[in-house]
């Protein structure tokens, strides 16, 4: 890793050698989740908010899902930015790639203050209309994409209510770019905040975000959380260079939240697509 930390005595100590005890206990956690046996079938209901700007990126997360999660069944909600919404032509193409995706008009939903969180939950609640209890709402930014479904596997096991990625935090809460929520929990949340001022709720936490505060939502509660690692950011990727089998093993998905997103283009194209596919993807992302 290219972070460190000081020490108290001076000393640098590599992020990943402080991490390593916490990555050590959730690797035995996620291998005895995995070994469970499936309870019953959950959907997932994959919410992504976009823009007409960003049509490339969610065609490649999209493109990622149709490629690796091939035995959980799933929808794709796209909540359309209503101030820049994707053309007609860019959306016959990402529902022709994923049938049935579903886009709806929306306010704009980038995630800071009380008004764009608001529009969030509205459209996880209504993603929970077509849910029932056991189901999973999920949030995927149109920044990330798959390369494995593991953690597909791992929630469909988990009885956990919200389940995401804090390892580049300190597991202080579940990063944004991809989280993983019960149906039940999000209509416990949205009742919560039909109920209190979510200005009020909101003024509990420092930085009125939409990944703070949908853990926060989740711990005002008391719901149960896991946190595990499953998603690279942008430092990880630039060391690693390429997905090695190591990268393949520990993560299931990049999230390139850096300015410079064609990087996550010619990731994916390099380490994902051959051939056909390739030429294919790039005609597609070119001409849309």
């Amino acid at each position: 890793m290219v972070n460190n930390e000081q020490s108290g005595k001076g000393k640098m100590i590599p992020i990943r050698v402080k991490q390593f005890p916490n990555f050590f206990l959730d690797v035995v956690n996620r291998n005895k989740i995995l070994k469970k046996p499936l309870q019953s079938q959950r959907k997932f209901y994959l919410c992504y908010f976009c823009c007409a700007s960003y049509f490339k990126y969610i065609y490649c997360s999209l493109h990622s899902l149709a490629n690796h999660i091939t035995d959980t069944p799933f929808s794709v909600l796209i909540f359309n930015d209503d101030e820049q919404p994707l053309s007609d032509r860019q959306i016959d193409v990402l529902q022709e790639l994923i049938p049935g995706t579903e886009v709806i008009s929306w306010p704009k939903s980038m995630g800071w203050g009380s008004s764009q969180i608001s529009n969030i939950w509205r459209a996880y609640g209504k993603a929970s209309e077509y849910a029932n209890d056991e189901d999973i709402i999920a949030r995927v930014d149109a920044d990330v994409f798959f390369f494995n479904d593991r953690i597909f596997q791992l929630v469909k096991r988990s009885n956990a209510d919200l389940i995401g990625d804090g390892h580049y935090v300190g597991f202080k809460y579940t990063q944004g770019g991809c989280y993983f929520f019960k149906a039940s929990a999000i209509n416990k949340i949205n009742k919560m905040l039909s109920k209190e001022s979510i200005d009020q709720v909101l003024s509990e936490i420092d930085i009125t975000v939409e990944d703070i505060a949908a853990f926060h939502f989740a711990k005002r509660l008391k719901l149960k959380i896991c946190m595990t690692w499953f998603m690279m950011f942008p430092d990880e990727i630039r060391n690693a260079g390429k997905l090695t089998l190591w990268l393949k093993w520990k993560f299931s998905c990049a999230h390139f939240v850096m300015k410079n997103k064609t990087i996550m283009l010619d990731f994916y194209m390099s380490e994902c697509l051959r051939g056909k596919a390739l030429t294919d993807f790039l005609r597609t992302i070119e001409t849309s």
